[in-house]
C-alpha cells in the first residue's frame, strides 16, 4: 500500500527550523521551501520508497519514524538505518538519479512533506547555503559509514555488542552505573546493526548477564557493572 497524500495537522515551519539541511535559512526561505513542500501521511508498515526503483523525489520527517532496510541478494533484510523527525532523506537519488538504495517504510504513523527532484535543485542553485549544508551531511554520513565498516572488520562480536550496548546507553544518557535501556533492542536488531548472527549476540548477551556485567528482562537491560563492560573493548 502506498502512502496517502493529506495535509498534516501540525505547524510545519517549526520543523523544518531544525532539519540540518535547512540550518541557517531565514524564516522567509523556510516559509517558501514548506510551501514547496508536499504533505503527506505514511501508515505503520506502509512503504514509501522501495530499493531499485527509480524515483526521485526527496522527504522531509515532520513526525513519526521509519526504518531504511537493505535487501541482500539473498533475499534476507538487514536494518540499516532509522529516520525520526526533523530528518529527511531521498537526496541521493535526487542528485543523481540513479536507482534507490535502500527501502523506506514507516515503524509507526508518520508525516512528511515529498519535494521533487528539480525542486530541490533549483533550490540548491538559488540558495547555496543549503547545497553546503547538503555537503556537510553527506560528509558526516561517510565519516560515520567509515567508522561503522572499520569496526566490523577490527571487532569481534564480543567487542561488537558491548560497544553498541555502550553507544545505546550514551544516545540514552544513561551510560552510568545502573543506565538502563528500555526499550533495549533486541537481539535480531543488535545483530542486523553489528553484522552478526542472532545466535551470536544471544550468546554473547548471555555471558554478560551471567557475569553480572549486565540484567536484563523483556526488553530492558541494565548496566551492572559499566567500568568491566568498558573491559571487553
Amino acid at each position: 500500500m502506498r502512502p496517502s497524500n493529506r495535509k498534516p495537522a501540525i505547524p510545519i515551519e517549526p520543523v523544518l527550523s531544525k532539519v540540518s539541511l535547512l540550518a541557517g535559512l531565514d524564516p522567509q526561505d523556510l516559509r517558501r521551501f514548506a510551501d514547496d513542500l508536499d504533505p503527506m501521511t505514511v501508515n505503520t508498515g506502509q512503504t514509501v520508497v522501495e530499493q531499485g526503483e527509480t524515483s526521485t523525489d526527496m522527504y522531509v520527517v515532520f513526525s513519526g519514524r521509519l526504518v531504511g532496510l537493505l535487501l541482500s541478494p539473498n533475499g534476507k533484510e538487514v536494518a540499516f538505518t532509522e529516520i525520526t523527525a526533523g530528518r529527511y532523506f531521498g537526496e541521493l537519488a535526487a542528485l543523481d538519479n540513479r536507482p534507490r538504495s535502500l527501502t523506506i517504510s514507516a515503524a509507526e504513523p508518520t508525516v512528511l512533506g515529498r519535494m521533487s527532484a528539480d525542486r530541490l535543485l533549483a533550490w540548491m542553485a538559488e540558495v547555496p547555503r543549503l547545497a553546503r549544508n547538503l555537503a556537510i551531511d553527506l560528509a558526516e554520513r561517510n565519516r560515520t559509514l567509515t567508522e561503522r565498516v572499520f569496526g566490523l572488520v577490527v571487532h569481534d562480536v564480543d567487542k561488537r555488542v558491548r560497544a553498541f550496548l555502550l553507544q545505546q546507553a550514551q544516545l540514552e544518557h544513561q551510560l552510568k552505573p545502573g543506565g538502563v535501556l528500555d526499550p533495549c533492542p533486541t537481539h535480531d536488531v543488535i545483530a542486523n546493526y553489528i553484522g552478526a548472527t542472532r545466535e551470536a549476540v544471544s550468546r554473547v548477551m548471555a555471558r554478560l548477564a551471567a557475569t553480572g556485567v549486565i540484567e536484563t528482562g523483556r526488553r530492558r537491560l541494565k548496566i551492572s557493572d559499566i567500568d568491566r563492560l568498558f573491559e571487553g573493548l
